[in-house]
């Protein structure tokens, strides 16, 4: 690239703008796209949907990945019959009526009657919505899922759990540390939206203990002029290796 071309982007960004060769989306901006980079060579791949709600992820993952296989979990009993009435019967969909955390337990969910807002952390000062119903729900772990379904290797961990991911990834500890995950891909809240949130250094410290590499962010949403919340992408240091070694159109052993 010419000192002409670094200079035109250099520019581009500082106004808020990123140049790409045409038919070229940059990383950051798609992160289904992203992941089908990461992925590329991979013909069926797992991929654990934590807080599926009514299934929009699972609609999106399908369309780049149709021959995925998804396993989707979501605690709301109310939230899981729209979920169920949508994908139920779906091939390669297996939907969870169970919520997901650090500990196999039975625990409070507090529906919210924004279904978007539901959550096992009470809401906090940025929260919207009504508390309408709490519901005792079954917990489980992550490795503990995994070694009941004889999951080797997981492709994609996606967890959209209103501020309770990191008692997600805690539960998913042993696979993290043992790199059978390829990508992490969740929804931090940055915003006062609930009580006792975790802090990023937090869930940023765990995961790059467990050898995972910031990948990529992606565009923030906005409370009274700070950011509320966003997406990020991490990758396994090991799986992108594996990846760069097979170079374009190589096929992945997974």
């Amino acid at each position: 690239m010419g000192k002409a071309s670094l200079f035109l982007r250099k520019m581009a960004r500082q106004v808020g703008y990123q140049i790409a060769r045409f038919g070229q989306t940059p990383i950051g901006i798609d992160p289904v796209r992203d992941i089908g980079r990461f992925l590329r060579g991979v013909p069926r791949p797992v991929m654990l949907d934590v807080g599926a709600n009514t299934g929009q992820t699972i609609a999106r993952f399908r369309r780049r990945f149709p021959q995925a296989v998804v396993h989707a979990f979501e605690p709301s009993p109310t939230t899981f019959a729209t979920l169920r009435a949508g994908h139920e019967g779906v091939p390669g969909v297996h939907l969870w009526n169970v919520g997901v955390g650090s500990a196999a337990a039975t625990m409070t969910l507090l529906e919210n009657d924004h279904p978007t807002m539901t959550s096992f952390l009470a809401p906090g000062a940025a929260a919207w919505g009504t508390i309408v119903r709490t519901t005792e729900v079954p917990v489980v772990t992550l490795d503990g899922f995994a070694a009941e379904h004889r999951l080797d290797f997981v492709h994609v961990l996606k967890s959209d759990t209103q501020g309770f991911d990191l008692e997600v990834f805690k539960g998913a500890s042993q696979l993290l540390a043992e790199n059978r995950v390829a990508l992490v891909f969740f929804e931090f809240t940055f915003s006062a939206m609930y009580r006792n949130l975790p802090s990023f250094p937090e869930v940023f410290q765990l995961l790059a203990d467990s050898n995972y590499a910031l990948a990529a962010y992606y565009e923030p949403h906005v409370q009274d002029d700070l950011v509320g919340w966003t997406d990020f992408l991490f990758v396994s240091r090991q799986f992108y290796r594996a990846m760069r070694e097979r170079g374009p159109g190589g096929r992945t052993i997974r």
